[in-house]
């Protein structure tokens, strides 16, 4: 029997796309002030710029917060695979009839596909399932924001079950 394999937030994973909301921030703040410190008309639209800063301020706060989570997010063992971050249901590898990585502009995505007439009952919560009532036997992991690669996860995958198509 394989030890389960424990997967936490990558902090490089959650920090570095906070940083456009904070630079956007930061640029709305300077025009704010300077609009301030030059005593020009226009109150309306200094709101609107000190709004605007501080919803980029907080969006950065938002996707930054995931990075000093040190919770488990997704553990595989030889039962299947559960994502808190999708509702810690635990899909039996029963139900999967195959997973492959999705990659592309910097982001990787794990697509597991399901089987059987229960499949969506053991399906984390997804937005894109719920949507789209076509997709509803694929269930789609973002991997990018983890501490484990995508490829290293596949591998871990072919480990625990060995009865799962595993592609690229």
């Amino acid at each position: 029997m394989s030890a389960p394999v424990e997967i936490r937030n990558s902090a490089t994973g959650k920090l570095l796309p906070a940083i456009g909301p904070f630079l956007i921030a930061g640029i709305f703040g300077f025009f704010a002030l300077k609009g301030l410190s030059s005593g020009a008309p226009g109150g309306g639209v200094l709101l609107v710029v000190v709004v605007l800063a501080l919803g980029c301020l907080g969006l950065g706060f938002f996707i930054a917060r995931g990075a000093f989570d040190t919770s488990v997010q997704v553990v595989l063992d030889a039962d299947g695979f559960r994502d808190r971050r999708s509702g810690g249901v635990l899909v039996p590898w029963q139900t999967v009839r195959g997973v492959r990585l999705v990659s592309g502009q910097g982001s990787s995505m794990l697509s597991f596909e399901l089987t059987g007439p229960d499949a969506i009952r053991h399906a984390p919560a997804s937005a894109l399932r719920r949507a789209l009532p076509f997709a509803w036997n694929t269930v789609h992991m973002e991997v990018s924001s983890l501490d484990m690669s995508g490829a290293d996860m596949m591998a871990a995958i072919r480990r625990l079950a060995p009865g799962v198509r595993a592609g690229r």
